[in-house]
C-alpha cells in the first residue's frame, strides 16, 4: 500500500528499549535548513529553506491547502519549544505534478516575511542538474515524522542514512510508475526509511538537497525503498520560479 504523507521509521531493540536502530534525534542547529509545515496548529511535512524567503517541499503537502492556514517552523529541532513561525505568502506547485502518479512531486512554499539566518536557521545548497551519485552512497534523511509503526510523532527532529539504491533495480520493471524525476533509497533490510509525516522534507548528499520524500510502500518495508522526487532534475523550474 502506497503512502503519500511521509517519517523516519526507527525500530526499537527487543534488548534495549531505549535505543533506536536506524535514527538519531538531531542536535539544535545539526540541520538549519529543516522546516516544519504545520496545518491548523499541527506538524504537516517537513520542507527545506533554499534562500530566505523560499522553501522546496512535496506538491502533496501543498496541493489543495490554503497559504492563510499554513505556518512554516524554523530553526528549531523541538517542536514544542519557542521557535520563529512565518506566514505563508503562496504555494507554486509543479505545473506537471500528477496525484495519481506522484510524478514532479515538488512545491516552492513562499514566506510572507523573509527569515534572518542565523547559527540555527540556514539554507541548503541545491545538488546540480546533472547530480548523480553510485549504488549504496549514504544520504542523509530528516523529519519531525513518526517514530513507529503507531505513527507517533515525537515532536523531536530525527535523521537517520540511508543508501541510495541503483537504477538496475529502481526502474519500472521493478517498481511499476518509477520516473526519470524519482530516486529510489533506503535500507534492504526496511529498518530505516521515511514514513507519516517526513514528506517534502530533504533526502541530503554531501550536504546538497539531493531528494525531497515523496511516497513509498508502508513504512521501512523490506526491500522496498521509499521515494524521492529528484532535486538535480528540477533545478531549472525552481530557478525560473525563485531565482535561487
Amino acid at each position: 500500500m502506497l503512502w503519500l504523507i511521509v517519517t523516519i521509521f526507527a525500530i526499537v531493540s527487543a534488548s534495549d528499549n531505549n535505543r533506536i536502530i536506524g535514527g538519531k534525534y538531531a542536535n539544535p542547529g545539526q540541520f538549519p535548513h529543516q522546516v516544519s509545515l504545520q496545518l491548523n496548529g499541527r506538524h504537516h511535512c517537513g520542507g527545506s529553506l533554499i534562500s530566505e524567503t523560499y522553501i522546496v517541499t512535496a506538491a502533496h503537502c501543498t496541493i489543495n491547502q490554503s497559504p492563510n492556514q499554513m505556518v512554516v517552523v524554523v530553526g528549531t529541532n523541538d517542536l514544542k519549544t519557542a521557535a520563529t513561525r512565518v506566514q505563508v505568502s503562496k504555494f507554486i506547485i509543479h505545473p506537471q505534478y500528477n496525484p495519481q502518479s506522484q510524478d514532479f512531486d515538488i512545491s516552492l512554499v513562499m514566506l510572507n516575511t523573509p527569515v534572518t539566518f542565523g547559527e540555527n536557521i540556514k539554507a541548503i545548497e541545491m545538488a546540480d542538474v546533472d547530480a548523480n551519485h553510485p549504488a549504496d552512497t549514504l544520504g542523509t534523511i530528516s523529519g519531525f515524522g513518526a517514530i513507529n509503526g503507531n505513527l507517533e510523532l515525537p515532536n523531536m527532529l530525527k535523521y537517520a542514512q540511508v543508501q541510495i539504491w541503483s537504477r538496475d533495480y529502481c526502474n519500472p520493471k521493478n517498481i511499476p510508475g518509477i520516473t526519470d524525476r524519482m530516486i529510489c533509497a533506503g535500507h534492504p533490510s526496511g529498518q530505516v526509511s521515511s514514513c507519516q509525516g517526513d514528506s517534502g522534507g530533504p533526502l541530503t548528499v554531501d550536504n546538497k538537497l539531493f531528494g525531497v520524500v515523496s511516497w513509498g510502500f508502508g513504512c521501512g518495508s523490506p526491500g522496498k525503498p521509499a521515494m524521492y522526487t529528484f532535486v538535480g532534475g528540477l533545478r531549472p523550474w525552481i530557478k525560473q520560479v525563485s531565482n535561487v
